[in-house]
């Protein structure tokens, strides 16, 4: 299998020693307005940047890598990561812009050529989110899988790994799962050039005899991990588990660790406590869960680090 340099590397700075993924999640923009602004009843763009810098501080040398937004405190913040931990960076607009005709929703870069200033920023990787639904128009899906293409050419050409994080839509609940993966296998065509996916987590319950053959089939063997969507931390850590089980080599989760410490936005003091004690314990409880990730390499289309040639 080959892959280049840049992207080998970008592999190598955002996983552990044993190529797991333990990432944080910090690139929420809308989200964070809306719990800042429910304890404050306002929220200024410095806000958001101090709750991101504390998080960093406190977090960043206990995860694989960080993943941060270009809008709130870059590059900046990118002082408080550890030198260690690897980071990337967000390639879009935080939310949607709804499509009027269809009510489909369309993701947007939040700048046309975040390929390209990723890796000038000496990012290690950039992760685009799209939303997608097999009941969207079929405008709005050219739409959604032309942004992805675009990107994952800009990203093979600037050699930099390319993360493409998937949330479903107007998808029945009994349906999910199929739709996660369904979604998968589209964006998993080489055309894409996508290197690795963010997921919402499979639920063992309506898949108990699923096995990581089954979902590396959808994934075209590359590897994934899972997001948390903000759940709780006790719900989270059993579906982390079972999803590693099945082949996820590790999780990218934001609020599930820290989502408490914007409630002490009026008191930093209060905050660092926070994440130094319970922000601390989510994440520790996470990466117990997450023991069982599959290493990237051990991804079907890699075959273990002695099947892997570098290419410049």
């Amino acid at each position: 299998m080959k892959i280049g340099v840049g992207k080998f590397k970008g592999f190598m700075r955002i996983s552990n020693d044993l190529g797991q993924f333990q990432m944080l999640a910090l690139d929420q923009r809308n989200s964070l307005q809306k719990m800042i602004t429910a304890q404050k009843g306002t929220v200024e763009d410095s806000d958001l940047v101090s709750v991101k810098r504390s998080i960093l501080k406190t977090l960043s040398d206990k995860v694989s890598a960080v993943l941060v937004d270009g809008e709130y405190g870059f590059p900046s913040n990118l002082k408080y990561v550890s030198h260690k931990t690897g980071i990337i960076l967000s390639a879009e607009k935080s939310g949607y812009v709804t499509d009027e005709k269809s009510s489909s929703r369309l993701s947007k870069l939040y700048r046309e050529d975040v390929g390209v200033f990723a890796k000038k920023s000496g990012m290690d990787a950039v992760k685009l989110l799209v939303y997608w639904s097999d009941n969207a128009s079929k405008e709005a899906k050219a739409h959604q899988t032309k942004i992805v293409e675009e990107l994952g050419q800009v990203c093979l050409e600037e050699d930099i790994l390319y993360i493409l994080e998937i949330l479903t839509y107007d998808v029945n609940n009994s349906d999910k799962e199929k739709a996660i993966l369904n979604a998968m296998k589209v964006f998993s065509d080489e055309r894409y050039k996508v290197d690795m996916f963010k997921v919402e987590p499979i639920v063992r319950e309506a898949h108990f005899n699923l096995k990581r053959e089954d979902v590396y089939d959808f994934s075209n063997g590359k590897p994934w991990v899972i997001l948390s969507g903000g759940m709780d931390v006790e719900d989270f850590k059993d579906i982390l588990k079972w999803n590693c089980q099945i082949g996820a080599s590790g999780f990218l989760a934001g609020r599930v660790i820290w989502k408490e410490a914007p409630k002490y936005i009026l008191s930093p003091e209060l905050m660092d406590l926070h994440l130094k004690n319970t922000g601390i314990y989510n994440l520790e409880l996470l990466k117990l869960n997450a023991a069982q990730a599959t290493p990237f390499f051990k991804a079907p289309c890699f075959g273990g680090m002695e099947n892997l040639e570098l290419s410049l």
